[in-house]
């Protein structure tokens, strides 16, 4: 859970519907299992089990859409940020979705083992004094943790600008805006990959994407400059940022070689010649 709201309210990464499923099979788990674990409730399993193996389910799901072709198109949802965004990538496997069908998976786990043991035994006396004291004292030392850790990640002042984001030096080694493919149509990636935050006609989608449409920074930055921007993304809290949404590395779709990135910028420069 607090994983779940570091990465919104902090990072800054807008959760997509499946994210929000997942959330709301998450987050009533919590008070359930404390609740029930403090009262020893024999029943808790039966509580516990519908919302963790729906969690499963929908975990599942949710990965084999981002990393798996799977599914066509029409089964990502089309509200809001695509559900195919992957924020994170560690260690090329670990996204979001995986992190929580991780945890659905460890509650199931000991649910099931807890249910064959008998346990927890209602014919235990129940705890008493103070036993909400160390419940309490872990959801302050996890709130602390989090607060914590975005202020130390918070740029600051001397943060560099947009203008000044260093470019890779191994530009030879990338595809340039000289020899794309001409199989590549940017306008086609625009609408796949960014379109769903920039908007359609690049107009910008409130508290989502910017405005792409004559934009200054797209006509002063060079093709590797704004290649290293994608890739790299932008924080929420980062001072070059006026839309407060983070923008995901490889705009959240991390399998995009740098030639369609670069067909992607084409078609950006073609907009602003347009406009």
């Amino acid at each position: 859970m607090f994983g779940s709201l570091y990465f919104s309210e902090v990072a800054g990464y807008v959760p997509c519907v499946y994210c929000w499923y997942q959330r709301i099979l998450m987050y009533p788990l919590v008070a359930i299992l404390t609740v029930g674990l403090l009262r020893r409730d024999k029943g808790l399993a039966a509580y516990v089990l519908p919302f963790s193996l729906l969690g499963i389910g929908v975990s599942t799901y949710h990965y084999l859409l981002q990393k798996t072709q799977l599914f066509d198109s029409s089964a990502v949802c089309q509200v809001g940020v695509p559900c195919t965004s992957i924020w994170i990538n560690w260690f090329d496997f670990v996204t979001i979705p995986f992190l929580a069908l991780t945890a659905f998976l460890i509650i199931t786990g000991l649910t099931l083992i807890a249910l064959q043991a008998g346990e927890p035994d209602s014919s235990e006396p129940v705890p008493g004094g103070r036993v909400w004291l160390p419940v309490v004292a872990a959801i302050l030392l996890g709130l602390v943790i989090v607060g914590v850790y975005g202020l130390l990640n918070r740029p600051t002042a001397t943060v560099q600008t947009f203008s000044e984001l260093s470019v890779v030096e191994t530009a030879a080694q990338h595809a340039t805006s000289a020899n794309l493919p001409a199989n590549l149509d940017g306008a086609a990636l625009y609408q796949s990959a960014c379109a769903v935050c920039h908007g359609q006609e690049m107009e910008g989608v409130a508290g989502l994407g910017s405005a792409l449409q004559r934009n200054e920074t797209i006509s002063r930055q060079s093709d590797d400059e704004l290649l290293t921007f994608i890739r790299q993304g932008l924080a929420a809290n980062h001072p070059t940022n006026a839309s407060g949404v983070s923008m995901p590395p490889s705009a959240g779709q991390p399998n995009l070689t740098d030639a369609e990135i670069l067909a992607v910028v084409q078609h950006l420069r073609t907009n602003q010649a347009i406009n």
